[in-house]
């Protein structure tokens, strides 16, 4: 038989079923694989140095996410659409941001976003206006914490009154009106999650995000091991706020949804997953 132990193993997909499977093949300090992942998964794959599995985020959406060295990364993409794995009952596929192309190129795309995913496991040093932050609540303050979200960043991920948020806190000004929020969500893997974290236009400079981001990170560190969050990769002045409270970017994702042969499965909404 031609060809080597090395390579007929280099060339095997085997199946990975679990967190702890995952975190045995991935680098030890990778956040991701360690806080970001259920315990059990819902398909899990690895061809050399690449690996590729599916799980839920925060938000609900089914997502296949993958990494590895890019020649392994394509050689697994390929064996994966051949199975039918890549498929549009997949809300989104995430890759590294560098290695985008490799995935385009072998499948047609839509929606697709950069995205880091942080995390931090450092509590945050104290912030003047962190004394303006006070609890919300997700059912009573849910209209004016969508009206904030509608207005500043339509895109945000609070989902206020859904009952996804288990945690809100922010800021009012002086006539009342909430000018500044975040809330705690819960990961597939039980991990804190911050999200919704918006800062009105007319407040913004007054330290507000670092705030109520602090106040978050800080109360959740007291009791849990890390706290994540996820940002798109083209806001600068977030990744420089996070950054400098002790957060890491871990993963620098690009994320997209699928299309079905006949071009089907565009539209859906691209967000941070």
């Amino acid at each position: 038989m031609d060809g080597s132990r090395d390579e007929i193993r280099e060339d095997t997909v085997r199946t990975i079923a679990t967190r702890a499977e995952l975190c045995a093949i991935a680098e030890p300090d990778d956040l991701f694989a360690r806080y970001a992942v259920p315990a059990h998964l819902d398909g899990g794959w690895v061809l050399g140095g690449a690996v590729a599995f599916v799980r839920r985020s925060h938000s609900g959406r089914r997502n296949l996410a993958t990494w590895g060295p890019r020649e392994d990364l394509g050689r697994l993409l390929d064996r994966l659409i051949a199975e039918g794995v890549l498929a549009v009952t997949l809300d989104h596929v995430s890759v590294e941001q560098q290695h985008a192309d490799v995935l385009t190129q072998r499948i047609g795309t839509a929606d697709g976003s950069a995205w880091d995913w942080m995390a931090t496991v450092v509590p945050p040093p104290p912030t003047p206006a962190e004394a303006r932050v006070i609890p919300l609540d997700d059912l009573a303050d849910a209209a004016e914490l969508q009206d904030l979200a509608d207005r500043e960043n339509p895109l945000s991920e609070g989902y206020p009154g859904t009952g996804r948020s288990e945690r809100w806190v922010g800021v009012r000004d002086d006539r009342g009106r909430i000018v500044a929020c975040a809330a705690v969500h819960r990961l597939s893997s039980g991990a804190a999650h911050l999200s919704g974290i918006i800062v009105a236009s007319s407040h913004r400079g007054q330290g507000l995000g670092r705030a109520t981001t602090a106040v978050l990170t800080r109360d959740l560190l007291r009791t849990e091991p890390v706290v994540t969050l996820g940002m798109y990769a083209d806001n600068v002045v977030a990744r420089s706020l996070y950054h400098s409270m002790g957060y890491v970017t871990d993963k620098a994702w690009w994320s997209c949804s699928v299309l079905a042969p006949d071009g089907s499965g565009a539209g859906r909404e691209s967000a941070c997953t």
